[in-house]
């Protein structure tokens, strides 16, 4: 179970403090798929940042299986997140110097799994993806829908516990963003709690609930 107890999150401005996040109290249950939706500028960001633990909290905590993630140094935090989170950021964040199943094995080289176990997975990933024709190409090489679908690979390597995506087929024409969509959704099946951010109604409406976000307040959950 992740939650959030109190959570909020205050930033420095010119003015005095920009509230980004009112403080929060929220459940995500294991196999759970939530959409969080809203404006730009809303939060939707700063409450996956806090959730992630990239972000430390102005006030109340993240709690997962028990554990608060703000009390844990940076060290260990960074290896709790590899152990338990998959990530799919907006902007992608490959490794430039790295190929596309390079890329999609990092993840599984930082854990220790041995280089042909993990390059396996990784390639058999991919093409699923449809991508096995450009598992050796860097991310310069590739279209952004492409760098896409290899973040969302990567993200998956780990059969991570708890899944988040921040506009994961923002950049896939219509019938690719259905199928990978449908690969995000996937692991709720076998117990992954998944939180997507998405400005798509249609996308939101696959969720089992939505939460939606305005100037930093959190509405009620409903459902999707």
């Amino acid at each position: 179970m992740l939650r959030t107890e109190g959570l909020s999150k205050v930033f420095p401005s010119g003015e005095g403090e920009l509230l980004a996040l009112a403080p929060l109290d929220l459940e995500f249950a294991p196999g759970q798929v939530t959409a969080i939706v809203g404006p730009s500028g809303s939060g939707k960001t700063t409450l996956l940042n806090l959730l992630a633990g990239f972000e430390i909290p102005s006030t109340g905590r993240v709690v997962h299986d028990g554990l608060d993630l703000g009390a844990l140094g940076e060290k260990r935090r960074t290896a709790y997140r590899l152990a338990h989170f998959g990530f799919v950021f907006q902007s992608f964040n490959l490794i430039q110097i790295l190929t596309a199943l390079e890329n999609v094995e990092f993840p599984l080289s930082l854990r220790g799994i041995p280089r042909a176990e993990r390059r396996k997975r990784a390639a058999a990933l991919l093409e699923r993806m449809g991508l096995g024709a450009r598992a050796h190409h860097l991310p310069n090489q590739l279209s952004g829908g492409e760098q896409q679908r290899v973040a969302i690979a990567r993200a998956l390597i780990g059969g991570p516990d708890i899944l988040m995506a921040d506009e994961p087929t923002g950049n896939l024409d219509s019938e690719t963003g259905a199928k990978i969509l449908r690969e995000l959704l996937e692991p709720a099946s076998w117990g992954c709690t998944v939180i997507l951010i998405t400005h798509d109604a249609e996308i939101a409406a696959l969720a089992d609930r939505v939460v939606r976000i305005r100037d930093g307040v959190v509405s009620l959950p409903q459902l999707a």
